[in-house]
């Protein structure tokens, strides 16, 4: 099978918010041939995928896995498009974030695997377009999610004892405010961003109107912007200057962990690190708090089914690399949960879900109690967004209004209608192509 067409270089560069090429990694050992399999992915080794690719070698005599690992950010996921691209031999791969998935499908990079997952009953979920837990274009499944990601949010117990302040149960985006400005003491912030509360509001696909134009005119996306800029101002939230100089977008962890900050909207992936004595150091518990509401009504939680594994459609090992993919998404969950994973599938009760995300000396790190009622809440939205259209570009133009913003360089007003006109004109090209 041919790929459909090539990525165009700036593509490329815009969907990854990058500005110069990056090297190749190649997987380990050269010219893969028969039942050896290159995967690539962003989670190290040892937190999962060394043990998943174990037990599929265990059960399947012969076959050899090896994975090159990608750092999960702007370079790391532009060495992966590529290495795609160049034709390196890949025959598994993963995407994380939406913009490198919607990339990499709209480039004919993935392979269908709509008819392999209706022929396998323990797939059915998959199949599920309202609440999906699958990829799905035009029609067809191009990426399965390995992973259920709801967020919450963290917070140092010792900074919230020092406050007095209750640890919230239910609660308004207000509240969080409220609550950060109470935990901020001089010279650090009381939490680490605002949450996306136009996610909250309006779920998924939200980026988008009904018939497919921009939807950042929804005045959710204005009041998002402002909130992240006030709580700057108020000392409620970490300085934006900072976060991009030290690029803490891509390490929270160590802004929250070292006290810099106090309450943390982040996944479970994270958890890993407050794990780490080692490399992160630290003296104080964690707690959980849920996602806050918004007025309105709006409860959708800012997580998504993610973690999506895709077959690359130039891979000669085709059958091989699918029953390696169904080997992750079926029983890679357990081995995964190290890593903060929790399977896409529910493979696993409640108990085995927190007892992986937590570890085995819980309380001494975490206020266990509260992961369990936040964690384990069936409640939970999960959005899964279907609607990709335009997406690097959008994405790009969002991080960069955003950031001006909340550096206070442009005013709410004036980044929420760039937003929406630059979307509006992405989605016309797209649609001009397509």
């Amino acid at each position: 099978m041919q790929v459909q067409s090539r990525i165009d270089r700036r593509e490329l560069l815009a969907g990854v918010g990058a500005v110069a090429a990056a090297a190749v990694l190649p997987g380990r050992g050269a010219k893969a041939e028969g039942s050896v399999l290159q995967v690539w992915g962003g989670v190290p080794a040892a937190s999962g995928p060394a043990e998943v690719i174990q037990g599929f070698e265990r059960e399947n005599p012969g076959s050899t896995i090896n994975y090159t690992r990608f750092v999960n950010d702007d370079w790391g996921n532009l060495k992966l498009d590529t290495a795609l691209q160049g034709g390196v031999e890949i025959d598994v791969y993963f995407s994380y974030p939406l913009a490198s998935l919607a990339l990499r499908t709209d480039s004919g990079l993935a392979a269908d695997l709509t008819g392999r997952v209706a022929a396998d009953p323990q797939l059915t979920p998959f199949l599920d377009q309202q609440q999906p837990r699958a990829y799905w274009s035009d029609g067809r499944i191009l990426a399965l999610a390995t992973a259920r990601e709801p967020n919450f949010v963290l917070v140092n117990e010792r900074r919230r004892q020092e406050a007095r302040a209750e640890l919230p149960g239910a609660w308004t985006i207000d509240d969080f405010r409220a609550f950060a400005r109470r935990l901020a003491t001089p010279g650090s912030p009381g939490a680490y961003a605002a949450p996306d509360t136009a996610r909250i509001a309006l779920g998924p696909n939200y980026w988008y109107t009904a018939d497919g134009r921009s939807n950042f005119a929804d005045p959710r996306f204005l009041e998002w912007l402002r909130l992240g800029q006030d709580m700057i101002r108020e000392g409620g939230a970490y300085p934006w200057t900072e976060v991009l100089a030290r690029r803490l977008e891509v390490y929270q962890q160590n802004g929250f962990l070292t006290g810099e900050f106090a309450v943390w909207p982040t996944a479970p992936f994270n958890l890993r690190y407050l794990k780490d004595l080692k490399n992160y150091p630290h003296d104080f518990v964690v707690s959980c708090a849920p996602v806050p509401r918004v007025p309105g009504g709006g409860d959708w939680n800012t997580g998504t089914f993610n973690n999506f594994i895709m077959i690359n459609p130039n891979s000669p090992r085709q059958e091989l690399a699918w029953q390696f993919v169904k080997y992750w998404v079926t029983k890679g969950g357990g081995p995964m949960m190290k890593g903060g994973k929790i399977p896409a599938l529910d493979q696993l009760d409640s108990d085995a879900i927190l007892a992986g995300l937590l570890g085995s000396e819980p309380e001494r790190f975490f206020d266990v109690s509260s992961f369990r009622r936040v964690l384990l809440d069936e409640g939970i939205k999960l959005s899964g967004d279907t609607n990709l259209t335009a997406y690097p570009e959008i994405h790009l133009a969002c991080t960069q209004q955003r950031n001006l913003c909340w550096i206070d360089e442009k005013s709410p007003e004036d980044a929420v209608r760039a937003i929406d006109a630059r979307a509006e004109a992405a989605i016309e090209r797209y649609r001009g192509r397509s």
